[in-house]
């Protein structure tokens, strides 16, 4: 019999404080602005790395994170990924949500949605590396253009 999936909340809390202070190193110096867009080479490849502040309150702000190739790449499905991002102030806490809704700590497996049982941990982490990828091979796009290199 299989043991059920418990989520290991300190080890999410952890993840969360470290995708905050990564997230406050990238726009370190720039706070005051909206948006921010980096470049990023590794191994050959260019990608694009953007942070768009969709709303912030006193202790809370709602970050789009978008992370796709530098020139577009024709694939049978798209090679951008979109996520939103919380950020807690008060508790120095960066998460995913969809938008509107929390990820929940723990699925059953197998369910509908073809959620993994620990999606909340998995996307979080997700988020954590391309934070890190960001801030070792990242570079600051001042001025965003208006066209794409093709």
């Amino acid at each position: 019999m299989a043991h059920p999936y418990i989520p290991n909340l300190v080890e999410l809390q952890v993840l969360g404080e470290l995708n905050y202070r990564r997230l406050g190193k990238l726009v370190r110096g720039y706070e005051e602005d909206d948006s921010w867009h980096f470049t990023i080479h590794t191994m050959g490849q260019q990608s694009r790395l953007s942070l768009e502040l969709m709303e912030e309150s006193r202790f809370t702000a709602q970050v789009k994170l978008t992370f796709a190739p530098e020139i577009s790449v024709k694939l049978p499905f798209s090679s951008e990924l979109t996520m939103t991002v919380r950020l807690y102030h008060d508790v120095g806490i960066a998460e995913i949500t969809d938008g509107h809704r929390h990820y929940q700590g723990a699925y059953p497996y197998p369910n509908d949605d073809m959620h993994h049982r620990d999606e909340k941990f998995r996307l979080n982490q997700q988020l954590s590396d391309l934070l890190e990828l960001c801030l070792k091979h990242g570079h600051r796009l001042y001025d965003l253009p208006d066209f794409q290199f093709a």
